[in-house]
């Protein structure tokens, strides 16, 4: 019977890998036993969301009976005003992963080459493969996205490039001066994604918005999910020329945005100062917890995000599995192809010193 069903399939989705995320706090208690568990895998915000937000989609759910306003015109408008572009350059979906599958929906076809780094976010493969193109992946250089390498491997066949930075899962960022030069050699018939997810976090924060006006396909991902903490509501968005929003909106499902995500995500991101304390308690914990690793004797990678991604030479896989057996759920780097190492979400200021505490106890 199980072959039967397997025939129904695509030969593109057979042999598709299906997305595990971070295992969820409940599983792990039921699973083991445990009533204290800590969840350090999924690079979600600790400290949660604005009060704001919360409100604001407590306050929404008067109206939940209906279909929400499709196009987040509220909060296109909220956009359009922080980043100076005119509102039809905004498309939202379901987190930004979603828009990544519209990406591939709307422009990928059999055959292209679509370049990306590897390690880094695997949806990029996912809907690669799935359309039936071709996923052309280039490991990091020292823990970098390989910009200057995908130079050598464009050929007519080459698509689109993805550009995730800072990287998932490595932390790293490719400074300004890295992104324009690589740019300028980038043929201009080539889609450029920009996945930005962690860009609030960076310190920099240089973004691939000052090329929407160049004659070149580029679109850019943001997403609400990680800084803003409302990663359980899913809501993203992309910017982009107006033509290639319009391709991106022919894949879109209807209604793919609740009106309570629209909601929470236009009180978050009007509630800057909030962001901004995220922003700088995460990056004194970032700090505090990188040295900690060290300490222990953990190769860091530099890191300018929510997450750190570190290697403890031949005992990594054991030590994600013996963290998770006392209750700290990290996400272990064999996810990725490092199985020494393990990317450990930033937490707060205690569950980091717990993390710690257990790490040195079982080191020792």
């Amino acid at each position: 019977m199980e072959q039967i069903f397997q025939e129904f399939l695509r030969d593109e989705v057979r042999d598709l890998p299906i997305y595990v995320p971070g295992k969820p706090i409940e599983d792990v208690k039921r699973e083991l036993g445990l009533t204290e568990v800590y969840k350090l895998a999924s690079n979600e915000n600790p400290w949660g969301p604005s009060p704001k937000a919360l409100e604001a989609m407590k306050e929404a759910l008067n109206d939940i009976a209906r279909y929400p306003e499709a196009s987040g015109y509220n909060l296109r408008s909220a956009l359009s005003k922080s980043f100076n572009v005119p509102m039809d350059y905004f498309l939202f979906g379901s987190g930004s992963d979603e828009i990544v599958g519209m990406i591939a929906g709307a422009f990928f076809k059999p055959g292209d080459e679509i370049l990306m780094g590897r390690p880094s976010f695997p949806r990029y493969e996912t809907v690669t493969r799935f359309i039936g193109a071709v996923p052309v992946e280039l490991p990091l250089v020292d823990g970098y996205y390989p910009l200057h390498e995908f130079l050598d491997k464009i050929t007519p066949r080459t698509k689109a490039i993805f550009i995730c930075n800072p990287n998932n899962p490595s932390g790293t960022v490719r400074t300004a001066e890295d992104i324009k030069d690589f740019v300028s050699k980038v043929p201009k018939n080539i889609l450029l994604v920009f996945d930005e997810a962690y860009i609030e976090f960076t310190d920099e924060r240089f973004s691939g918005t000052i090329y929407l006006e160049e004659d070149r396909p580029v679109i850019i991902l943001r997403t609400f999910s990680k800084a803003y903490g409302l990663a359980g509501i899913r809501i993203g968005f992309a910017i982009a020329r107006p033509e290639l929003i319009a391709g991106l909106n022919k894949v879109r499902g209807p209604f793919n945005v609740s009106s309570v995500a629209f909601a929470g995500a236009l009180a978050a991101f009007e509630d800057q100062n909030y962001l901004e304390e995220v922003v700088s308690k995460n990056k004194e914990e970032r700090t505090k917890l990188t040295a900690g690793l060290e300490g222990l004797g953990g190769r860091v990678l530099p890191s300018q995000t929510n997450f750190i991604f570190v290697t403890f030479q031949g005992i990594g896989s054991e030590l994600s599995n013996r963290l998770l057996s006392r209750g700290l759920i990290v996400r272990p780097g064999a996810a990725f192809g490092y199985p020494d190492a393990m990317r450990i979400t930033v937490g707060t200021a205690e569950e980091n010193q717990i993390l710690l505490q257990v790490m040195e106890d079982l080191l020792k």
